[in-house]
This record gives structure tokens, C-alpha cells and sequence, in this order.
């Protein structure tokens, strides 16, 4: 994975030493100081100390990363290094990858002195969850090494929502309608994740809310029919790549969300090839209607149409903003200057994706409607079964946004949907020309400066 590259640098430890065989005169050759210095990607270090009166020449040797119980993980080999007579030497091994999935490991190093033997030390560490502030801090040895995952996803880093984690993390009571392709909530951290329809009695059979939905505990499948978007026809992962970047948990892989804190209710709608039919129109404004008749605060379309909506979608949209609920959606993927539908319509704030340069995405549509700018180029997150991939396209600039905004109302709970606005647009990063313009809105997204400006009011 390509993580965020900011050093997990810890204090050099000592530890206790193996050494098979003996240098010359009966003196000893030891490995001190060993430790893991960077997750990003993975770098061990070590001193080499001689106490003997002979050189040793072309040493070799190997590091071992295996897990706790011994299972082996990856060996890395020791660049050939000479060592003076009572001399010293400081090792660094790097691996062209990076290691950040969650706990407890040993690593290894071994020195090949030839005729002298061998010398080895090992040292226990542990790598942590990304670190979510104002939550609970795991506990551990004190006197293991202790690191600390790094957001996988650059865009986290990018629209300020690591800082703004020192205010909130995302609140539960604000809920975020993905109206996609489904989520996959067996995925361990997106399990937790999932908006719950407390007047639902889950699998009694029986619409216990009389909302017209039977047992719509975590929302519906409108492609189903059904109140699971885990059963009937294949979950694409489209809609549970966007879920994990709006609000999926710390956890064993360094996937987390700009809003862990929030939920999502899952209204399925796409098919198993991540599409819809001109005749599915009315399915998709009976998502939106759902969305905004259960209490959704925010709605992320990453979805986009090749002819404009019929009038019944765009009056959904129009109630939906008519309610105080924000609706986000993707400016599309073609590289042109016309901003698709759905987030052409007044209604939805059509989101632009860049890249790491903060220039505009070369898939990106463009044009007057867009609202945002968010990362979308290179993103990490999950899709189904859990795997971590590499994700582009404006449908992953858009969860950025719509993240940035549950951040925005969880940190002040009595604004208003225009009021979250006015002030995300206030604290964007002006991109490209002066002021808003056509490829980038009012900029990039900036959960941070937002936050600070809601409370300072």
C-alpha cells in the first residue's frame, strides 16, 4: 500500500543478544540498538559493535519479519559490510514496501561472521491502529516498541481531517445516505459503521415503523428489493470503496475514513456492474426520498447519468435540499468541460477530484457547477471482501467532501445545511484561478479550517 510517507521514527532500544560462535581471541562481535524505524515503507536499523582484534570482511546477513507466533512474514537481505578490529558499523535495511497492518511482530537480525559463527538479536514490536484522538489509546507493554499506523489514504492528510480529529471524530448522530452500489459491512472495520433504524425490529418480518420498508434496519436495496445489500444479487465494490473512505474505523489496515466517527445508511441502488438503466429513475428518487424521510444529514452520490434526470428525480433532489439535507455528488469522468447528471442539478454539489500535486484529476469532468475540489487520484480504501486497492476517479473526490461536511455538523450540531456551506466554502484552498472557477468550485476541502471557523461562531 502507499501510505502517507511521514517517518514512525522510535527510541533505539537495547535487547538481549544470541551469539553462536566466538571471534577471534574469545572476544565478542554484538548487535546493539535494534529497531524499527519506518512503517513507510519498512526500515530496520541496528549497530554492529566489535570488541575482537581481527576485521571481519564482506559480512553478510539477513532480517526476518514473522509474526508473534512465528509464522514468517518476509526476510530482507543485509548489504555486504566490512568491520574494523574493535570497530563499529550502523545497519539500515530497507524493504521496497511498506508494513502497517495491525499487531504484534518479531523482527530478526542475523550476522554471518564465517568461521566466527553467528550473531542475532530479535526484538518484539507492535504497530497500533491510525490513532483517533479523543478516543481510548491502546494499551500495551510499556517496554515493547510501539508503532503507529499511517493513513493509507493521502487524501485523509490532504482535506485536514486528521487535525480535525482534536475536535471530533464524526458524531453518530449524523448520517450519511450512500446511495451506491452497497455495502460490504462484513469488512471488520465497516461493520461498525452502519446507521441502525432504532423503531426496526431487525428479521421479525414485519414493517414495524410503517415507512413501507420491512425490516430496513441499516437502510434498503433498491436493486433487490430487499433490506440487505448482502443477499440476493453480487455486491459491486464501488459503493463500499466510498463508504470506507467516508467513515470506515481504525483497525487492522490503515484504511480510515475522513469521518470515522459517523454513520451511513446503505441504500443500494447500482447493479452488480456498478450501473443503472434509464428506467430505474424512479428507483433512484424513491432512494433519495428514503434518505431524507429517515433522517439522513448528508447524501454522497457517486454515481453519474448520460442524459438529464426526469422531473420526478429532480423533485426528490429539490425536497431533499428543501429538508436541509446536502446532497454531494461527481462530476464524472471523461475529461471534459460538462459536468454530468446527477450533480449538474442545482441541487448537488458537484465535486472535481485532484491529484497529489493538487492539480485537477485528467479523468476529471469540470465545468461551472462544481461546487469542490477533493482528492481522488491514487486513493487507498477497501472493497468487498476487505482488500485494500488503489481507487481514481471523481466517485472517491466526493466521499472526501461529503466527509469533510459530517465532520463540519458533528462538530456543531445546531448548524444548518446552509450555514455548513457557506462555511466549508469560506475555508476552501483556492486551486488554479483566483476565486471559484470551473475546475476547482471554491477549492479544496478543508475540514479543519471549517471546524475551527464553526466554533469560533
Amino acid at each position: 500500500m502507499k501510505g502517507h510517507r511521514a517517518a514512525c521514527v522510535a527510541a533505539l532500544a537495547g535487547i538481549a543478544l544470541l551469539v553462536a560462535g566466538a571471534p577471534a581471541r574469545g572476544d565478542t562481535v554484538r548487535i546493539t540498538g535494534l529497531t524499527v524505524a519506518d512503517l513507510t515503507p519498512f526500515v530496520v536499523m541496528f549497530d554492529v559493535e566489535s570488541g575482537a582484534d581481527q576485521a571481519f570482511s564482506a559480512v553478510l546477513g539477513q532480517v526476518s519479519l514473522s509474526e508473534a507466533t512465528g509464522l514468517a512474514i518476509d526476510q530482507f537481505a543485509v548489504t555486504a559490510f566490512d568491520l574494523a578490529p574493535g570497530g563499529r558499523a550502523r545497519i539500515r535495511v530497507e524493504s521496497r514496501w511498506e508494513f502497517q497492518l495491525a499487531g504484534t511482530y518479531l523482527v530478526d537480525a542475523t550476522l554471518d561472521l564465517g568461521r566466527a559463527g553467528l550473531v542475532s538479536a530479535t526484538l518484539p514490536f507492535r504497530i497500533v491502529p491510525v490513532p483517533l484522538p479523543l478516543a481510548p489509546q491502546p494499551v500495551g507493554p510499556s517496554e515493547m516498541l510501539t508503532l503507529v499506523q499511517e493513513p493509507a489514504n493521502w487524501g485523509v492528510d490532504r482535506v485536514g481531517a486528521r487535525t480535525a480529529w482534536t475536535v471530533t471524530h464524526g458524531s453518530p448522530s449524523v448520517v450519511v445516505a450512500l446511495i451506491d452500489s452497497g455495502i460490504d459491512s462484513t469488512v471488520p472495520q465497516l461493520a461498525d459503521c452502519l446507521w441502525v433504524n432504532d423503531d426496526e425490529i431487525p428479521g421479525n418480518g414485519i414493517d414495524d415503523d410503517g415507512n413501507g420498508y420491512v425490516d430496513d434496519v441499516h437502510g434498503w436495496d433498491f436493486r433487490d428489493g430487499d433490506a440487505s445489500s448482502l443477499v440476493g444479487t453480487t455486491l459491486h465494490g464501488h459503493g463500499t470503496s466510498v463508504a470506507a473512505i467516508i467513515a470506515a474505523r481504525p483497525g487492522r489496515y490503515p484504511v480510515v475514513g475522513v469521518a470515522p466517527g459517523v454513520k451511513l445508511m446503505d441504500l443500494r441502488f447500482l447493479d452488480s456492474a456498478n450501473q443503472f438503466r434509464a428506467s430505474d429513475w424512479k428507483l433512484f428518487a424513491r432512494a433519495v426520498e428514503y434518505a431524507v424521510e429517515n433522517g439522513a444529514d448528508l447524501i454522497n452520490l457517486s454515481v453519474f447519468a448520460n442524459s438529464k434526470p426526469p422531473s420526478l428525480f429532480e423533485q426528490a433532489l429539490a425536497a431533499a435540499r428543501a429538508r436541509g439535507v446536502l446532497v454531494v455528488g461527481i462530476a464524472g469522468n471523461q475529461g471534459k468541460s460538462e459536468v454530468m447528471y446527477p450533480a449538474r442539478s442545482d441541487a448537488v454539489l458537484a465535486v472535481s477530484a485532484t491529484g497529489s500535486d493538487d492539480t485537477l484529476a485528467s479523468f476529471s469532468n469540470y465545468g461551472p457547477e462544481i461546487a469542490f475540489c477533493a482528492p481522488g487520484q491514487g486513493v487507498m480504501t477497501f472493497t468487498v471482501g476487505g482488500r485494500v486497492i488503489s481507487q481514481s476517479g471523481t466517485s472517491f473526490a466526493a466521499p472526501h467532501v461529503t466527509g469533510a461536511l459530517a465532520l463540519l455538523l458533528s462538530a456543531s450540531r445546531g448548524m444548518t445545511a446552509a450555514q455548513a456551506l457557506a462555511l466549508l466554502e469560506a475555508t476552501a484552498v483556492d486551486l488554479g484561478t483566483a476565486g471559484r472557477d470551473d475546475r476547482f468550485g471554491h477549492g479544496l476541502v478543508d475540514a479543519w479550517a471549517a471546524v475551527c471557523e464553526a466554533l469560533r461562531r
